[in-house]
């Protein structure tokens, strides 16, 4: 080989060892940064003639799996979906104190049965009255209190939904744009392992949203669509807007039912207002129906011991509560209260009413059909149907139903996080930086940017010998 070829050979193995020593040094230094993975520098040989030639970084890798990649979006999605619902269903614990011992409706309930219970053997007494008024008070508060906090619950998570679809409308926005320039990188020849780093992690992000499938294109872009076949991005994205609780697609076809798995569908489902079994699905319609019902077998007609065993001076019948109607014919729970002529003093809590009372707190039928407004042992509210139970266990009834759904939630939400971490753990085993080998690798390509320094020096001063000689 002349010494213009060794000199050729030299200073491509200098460039090349520089190169890749700072592709390395990227690495180490990425190690922490999310999302990122290991590159490589892909190298090849270069020839300038028969004797001059070298190395040279033809282009760059990355690590990668696609097939964990895919399984960790999938558990993404399950395990946001999951602790979506849990965020929820602790706040519906929260409101409810169903976790708390003993519940406040429960409790109230019962304090408001012992009030009637000492006004039997107390008819008289204006302080034993008072208290059956003031646990009146309690319960009917209560109710309506439990009643607006599930209202504003089902407001901010409709406000929640809007946030995640446009999220998922500016992520897929993203996704394109990356798209765009990982294209045109490729097809010019210039390295695209970065931008390919960010859009796995806006398509993860996605998967936290709704579920998603990757289809790679040729020219290295990407298609995303949802498990149920719903275009999300292909080219250019769909832009979905909400209505309500349902979520729309660009064309305004209502998509919910397809947009399965991640956050997008567990805010759905917690306002849906279909009657179904599903845990953490239509849990507002469900409490407000129950509650409603509850409710109306105090305020109802066909109650005789609530309705109209309350009188005053003229002897006018009125019931102890009293409540609007709303939309469904059932009591308003924002407005269930005491009969504010009994709390101004105008009627007062007749003492004969005490015997009445008392059997309707221990009786089995006193469940009202709200379509014939006549008593019944069956207690039927949308996701509860209960026969033969006193008030105490219709009470129960509602909140241990909510509770075993926010426990079911919780435990399938660790459970769905565990399996999430196991797999973001396996594809970082599979494509993170491992400093130690960067470290040696980093240390090899100093030694071959040395050694072909050295070689430059040898030959350089080689051709200083022959000038002098010559």
């Amino acid at each position: 080989m002349s010494l213009s070829g060794a000199l050729s050979v030299a200073l491509s193995g200098l460039q090349t060892s520089s190169s890749v020593a700072q592709l390395i040094s990227g690495n180490i230094s990425n190690t922490q940064t999310p999302g990122y993975t290991d590159k490589t520098a892909n190298l090849s040989s270069i020839s300038y003639g028969p004797s001059m030639g070298g190395v040279q970084v033809s282009g760059y890798s990355r690590a990668n799996d696609s097939v964990l990649a895919a399984t960790l979006n999938s558990a993404t999605s399950s395990a946001s979906y999951l602790n979506t619902q849990n965020g929820y269903m602790g706040q519906v614990q929260s409101i409810l104190g169903s976790s708390s011992n003993p519940p406040a409706l429960t409790d109230n309930l019962t304090k408001f049965q012992s009030a009637w219970m000492q006004f039997a053997t107390s008819p008289n007494s204006t302080t034993v009255q008072q208290t059956v008024i003031s646990a009146a008070q309690n319960l009917s508060s209560t109710v309506s209190t439990i009643g607006t906090q599930l209202s504003s619950l089902q407001t901010q998570t409709q406000s929640d939904l809007g946030s995640s679809v446009q999220q998922l409308n500016t992520d897929l926005s993203q996704i394109q744009s990356l798209n765009g320039q990982i294209g045109t990188a490729l097809s010019s020849g210039q390295p695209a392992v970065d931008l390919q780093d960010q859009r796995d992690t806006l398509v993860n992000d996605v998967a936290g949203l709704v579920g998603v499938q990757t289809m790679p294109r040729p020219n290295g872009t990407v298609a995303l669509y949802t498990p149920g076949g719903v275009l999300l991005l292909d080219g250019a994205p769909q832009t979905f807007s909400v209505s309500g609780s349902s979520v729309l697609s660009s064309t305004g076809v209502d998509v919910t039912s397809q947009l399965t798995g991640g956050k997008i569908q567990a805010q759905t489902d917690f306002l849906s207002t279909t009657n179904t079994s599903g845990n953490g699905v239509g849990v507002v319609t469900k409490l407000q129906s129950q509650l409603q019902n509850f409710a109306n077998m105090f305020v109802s007609t066909a109650v005789g011991g609530f309705s109209n065993t309350y009188s005053g001076t003229t002897n006018a019948a009125q019931g102890l509560f009293t409540a609007s109607a709303a939309g469904n014919g059932l009591p308003d729970l924002s407005t269930f209260t005491v009969n504010a002529n009994i709390l101004n003093g105008s009627l007062a809590v007749n003492s004969s009413s005490a015997t009445a009372v008392g059997n309707t707190f221990t009786s089995t039928g006193m469940a009202v059909n709200a379509a014939t407004n006549t008593l019944s042992n069956t207690f039927s509210a949308t996701g509860l149907t209960i026969s033969n139970q006193t008030y105490g266990g219709i009470a129960t009834a509602i909140l241990s139903g909510t509770q075993q759904a926010a426990s079911a939630i919780k435990s399938s939400s660790a459970t769905a996080t565990t399996q999430q971490s196991y797999y973001q753990q396996s594809l970082s085993n599979e494509t993170a930086v491992n400093t130690d080998t960067e470290l040696v690798n980093l240390t090899n390509w100093q030694n071959a940017y040395a050694a072909s320094a050295h070689v430059i020096t040898t030959i350089d001063n080689m051709f200083k010998i022959l000038e002098n000689v010559i």
